[in-house]
C-alpha cells in the first residue's frame, strides 16, 4: 500500500488475502539404484514409462539377420543383412523398474552405478538353453540322480546370471558425496527433492542396506528392502538359515523408515522362456504407487494383487507368517482364491518402537511433514508477530482439514483428528528474539484393520422367536 497520494484520482491496489494453501507433496515417486546394461552413470534420471527406461538403459543391438535354418541372410552384394533387435532384460534393476510400471507406478528416478559385462546376456541365453535340454533328459529318466543334481547346479548358475551378480557393486551403490556434479551412488538422489521411496532391487548386502537406511532416515524417505532370495543366504547376516533366522532380519535392518519383504517373486522371462525369481521390491513399489493413487498414502499397501507374479519362491503357511509378521517382516502370499498378494504392512522397527510399526502411518507423517515444510517457506523472514501466527495456523488447519475429509485422519470431527497451536504459549519472547516461530501440530492417523475378528456363538431360540416363526 502506498504511504501517500499526491494526485487526485482513483487508485486500485491488490491486497493479499494472507491465505497460502498448503499442497500435499507426491508420495509415490521412487528412486531406483543398481546396475544397467548401458546409459549414463551416477546421474538421477527421471523415467516416466517402461519404454523410456528400455531405450535409455537396456537398448538395442545390431546383429546379422538369420534365416529359419539359422544361417545368415545375405543381401544382393553377398554381405550379411543386419537387423536391430532389443537387448534382453537382465539386471535386477531392469526387472525392478519393469515390475514397478506394471504394478501401477508412473514416475521414478534411476541411478545407474555400473554397466554389466558385455557377455552377460550371451551367458544367460547359453545356460538357459542348457537347462531346457537337460530338463528334457531328466523328464525322460526321473531316477537319474546324477542328471538331477547337474540340473540343480545349472539352475543355480542361471539364477545368478539372471540376477546380474557378475561383480561386487557394493561400493558403487554406497557411493560418495563430492558435491553438486560429483556425487555417486545413492548420493545422486540429493539432486532430486521429490523422491519419497528408495529401492535397490535385488541388493541384499547388509553394508549397502545399512547405507540406504541411513540415507532414508536423514532425508525422511521410505525404503523398500528385499529379504535374501533363499534362507541359506541369511548366514551372511549371521542369522540362522530358517524362518526363525528370517524373523530376526528386521532387527538387522531396524528403521522407522523401512519395510522388508519376503519371498522373491517368480515371473515369466520371455527371453529365456522360463520362470525366474525376481526381487519383490519393484513389485511392491508399484503397489505403493497404485494404492496412493486409488486410495491415498494413508491406506496400508497390503491385500493388493501382485501383477506379473506367477508364483513365489516360498509358499508360506499361516504359522510361518505369524513368526515373521510379529517381527516386522512383510510377506507375499499365494492364496488359492484371491491370488498372489502383499500380506503385510509393517516397518522393521515394529518390535523396537511399536508407535511406528505400520507402513502407512510412517509414510503419512513423511508426507505431512514435507508438505508443511514446503508450504510454509513463504513465512521465512516475515514479521514474527501474532498476525503471522494466525496465518500459519489457518493454513495448516485448512490442510489438515482436507486430509481428515479424505479419510487420512481418525476421528469423527476435526477436533478429534488433529490440533494446531501457534500463539504466545508456543512462541515465548525468548524464541521471538531468537527468530524462531514454533507451530505445534498433532494428528491422529488411521491405522489398518490388521486382524478381523468375528465372535460367533450358539443361540437358543426364545419364545418370541418361536412366535415370529409361526
Amino acid at each position: 500500500m502506498a504511504l501517500e497520494y499526491y494526485t487526485p484520482g482513483v487508485y486500485v491496489e491488490e491486497v493479499s488475502s494472507g491465505f497460502k494453501p498448503i499442497t500435499g507433496v507426491p508420495t509415490s515417486i521412487v528412486g531406483f539404484v543398481g546396475q544397467t546394461q548401458e546409459g549414463g552413470l551416477n546421474s538421477a534420471e527421471m523415467i516416466t514409462s517402461w519404454n523410456q527406461y528400455f531405450d535409455k538403459y537396456i537398448g538395442y543391438k545390431v546383429i546379422a539377420k538369420k534365416s529359419p535354418r539359422g544361417t545368415d541372410v545375405l543381401d544382393a552384394t553377398g554381405k550379411p543383412e543386419m537387423e536391430r533387435v532389443a537387448n534382453d532384460i537382465v539386471t535386477e534393476l531392469d526387472w525392478g523398474v519393469y515390475a514397478f510400471f506394471n504394478n501401477g507406478g508412473s514416475k521414478c528416478y534411476v541411478v545407474s552405478v555400473a554397466h554389466l559385462e558385455s557377455n552377460n546376456s550371451k551367458d544367460v541365453a547359453t545356460v538357459a538353453k542348457q537347462v531346457k535340454e537337460l530338463e528334457v533328459e531328466v523328464n525322460k529318466d526321473k531316477k537319474d540322480a546324477k542328471k538331477q543334481n547337474e540340473l540343480r547346479l545349472l539352475k543355480e548358475k542361471l539364477n545368478k546370471l539372471s540376477s546380474a551378480s557378475n561383480g561386487d557393486i557394493t561400493k558403487a551403490i554406497i557411493g560418495n558425496d563430492g558435491g553438486v556434479g560429483n556425487r555417486t551412488g545413492i548420493h545422486c538422489f540429493k539432486d532430486v527433492s521429490e523422491i519419497a521411496i528408495l529401492c535397490a532391487p535385488g541388493i541384499t548386502t547388509q553394508a549397502v542396506l545399512e547405507e540406504v537406511l541411513s540415507y532414508c532416515e536423514t532425508f525422511n524417505i521410505f525404503a523398500i528392502l528385499d529379504a535374501p532370495r533363499t534362507l541359506e543366504e541369511l548366514s551372511d547376516y549371521g542369522l540362522a538359515t530358517n524362518f526363525n533366522g528370517l524373523s530376526d532380519l528386521s532387527a538387522k535392518l531396524v528403521s522407522k523408515q523401512a519395510a522388508v519383504y519376503f519371498p522373491w517373486v517368480k515371473t515369466y522371462d520371455k527371453n529365456t522362456d522360463r520362470t525366474i525369481s525376481v526381487a519383490p521390491s519393484g513389485f511392491v513399489a508399484g503397489i505403493y504407487a497404485r494404492v496412493d493413487k486409488q486410495r491415498g498414502v494413508h491406506k496400508a499397501p497390503a491385500n493388493e494383487i501382485v501383477r506379473l507374479a506367477q508364483d513365489l519362491e516360498y509358499n508360506l503357511s499361516d504359522v510361518e507368517q505369524e513368526i515373521l509378521n510379529q517381527k516386522g517382516v512383510n510377506c507375499l502370499r499365494n492364496f488359492s482364491d484371491i491370488g498372489i498378494r502383499v500380506w503385510g504392512a509393517r516397518t522393521t522397527i515394529t518390535v523396537a518402537d511399536p508407535e511406528w510399526k505400520y507402513v502407512n502411518v510412517r509414510r503419512l507423517f513423511n508426507m505431512v511433514e514435507k508438505s508443511l515444510m514446503d508450504g510454509s517457506k513463504w513465512a521465512v523472514f516475515e514479521p514474527n508477530d501474532a498476525f503471522l501466527w494466525k496465518k500459519l495456523k489457518r493454513n495448516v488447519t485448512a490442510f489438515l482439514t482436507r486430509l481428515h475429509k479424505s479419510g487420512a485422519l481418525a476421528g469423527s470431527n476435526s477436533n478429534e483428528a488433529f490440533f494446531v497451536r501457534c500463539d504466545t504459549t508456543t512462541n515465548p519472547e525468548e524464541n521471538i528474539d531468537a527468530g524462531i516461530v514454533t507451530i505445534e501440530v498433532g494428528i491422529a492417523p488411521v491405522k489398518p484393520a490388521e486382524f478381523i475378528v468375528f465372535r460367533v456363538s450358539q443361540k437358543s431360540p426364545t419364545a418370541n422367536d418361536a412366535e415370529a416363526a409361526e
